[in-house]
């Protein structure tokens, strides 16, 4: 019995813009968390260090290090993707 036609094939994206994770900038979930979605915006509004770049709101640039930098990192999100890191992209 030939086992290879049940076999599924999956394509993977060097940086996943068609089909991003739920958790990255520009998934279901984490767009919110941008500065211009539902959730980004409040922080935006306050401003001083809750600011995208303020000391805390810098952390949550998912371009850069810091915390939305590592998650964005570990879903192969379209802004920091795995690869980046290691110099593959």
């Amino acid at each position: 019995m030939d086992q290879s036609s049940n076999i599924r094939q999956t394509a993977t994206n060097v940086i996943p813009k068609d089909n991003p994770s739920i958790l990255s900038s520009a998934g279901a979930i984490g767009k919110h968390f941008n500065p211009d979605g539902s959730l980004g915006q409040i922080p935006q509004k306050i401003g001083g260090p809750l600011d995208k770049d303020g000391a805390i709101g810098s952390q949550f640039d998912a371009s850069k290090g810091g915390i939305a930098g590592t998650v964005e990192r570990v879903v192969d999100g379209p802004r920091h993707p795995a690869g980046m890191a290691q110099g593959k992209i």
